[in-house]
């Protein structure tokens, strides 16, 4: 069954602040660091820029992942249709997406320190390279119709936080990647 993540993103400038934070109003506990290296690929015959789709593989100290992300769902948050799965070898992969015309668009790489707030939601201080620094609130539910709701408690940890929902981002690193490196 494919699941709808549910996200909030907001660029921060003091990720350790946020961290205390978390801590001190969340009870949010610190579950790992990782550092994950993307890359986004293009198919030959279908835009995903315009469909607002992508097709995404990883590598992390968790193994190599392959995901298809969805179009957004939600005009307020990035909540999307994930599809993923871990396969063995990122290099054999991408060499066989290549060979068939699917070919890498943009490298995301970043760092990402995660916690857990209740067991109910994520929270990811994400340092990204040449991007900056970001908090990503995220949950997955199952059902359509959780959507506000679950977007709600998300916002509402960002005003707790002292961050405002109008600095939300939309866009996914690899759309900000690409108009940093169209210079728009």
């Amino acid at each position: 069954m494919a699941m709808i993540e549910v996200e909030v993103k907001c660029p921060i400038d003091d990720p350790k602040e946020i961290v205390e934070k978390l801590v001190q109003k969340f009870g949010a506990k610190y579950v790992k660091t990782v550092f994950q290296k993307d890359v986004y690929l293009q198919h030959p015959s279908r835009n995903f820029a315009e469909t607002d789709e992508a097709l995404r593989l990883r590598t992390s100290q968790e193994g190599v992942q392959l995901t298809y992300k969805g179009p957004k769902i939600d005009s307020l948050s990035k909540t999307r249709e994930e599809l993923s799965v871990y396969v063995d070898n990122f290099e054999t992969i991408l060499n066989i997406f290549q060979r068939i015309g699917i070919i890498p668009l943009a490298w995301v790489v970043k760092s990402r320190e995660m916690f857990d707030i209740n067991g109910r939601v994520v929270a990811s201080i994400d340092r990204v390279q040449d991007l900056g620094n970001f908090l990503e609130l995220e949950s997955d539910i199952e059902d359509f119709n959780q959507i506000e709701t679950k977007r709600e408690e998300l916002l509402s940890i960002l005003d707790k936080l002292g961050l405002s929902r109008e600095n939300t981002e939309r866009r996914s690193y690899l759309e900000l990647m690409v108009a940093r490196l169209r210079g728009t």
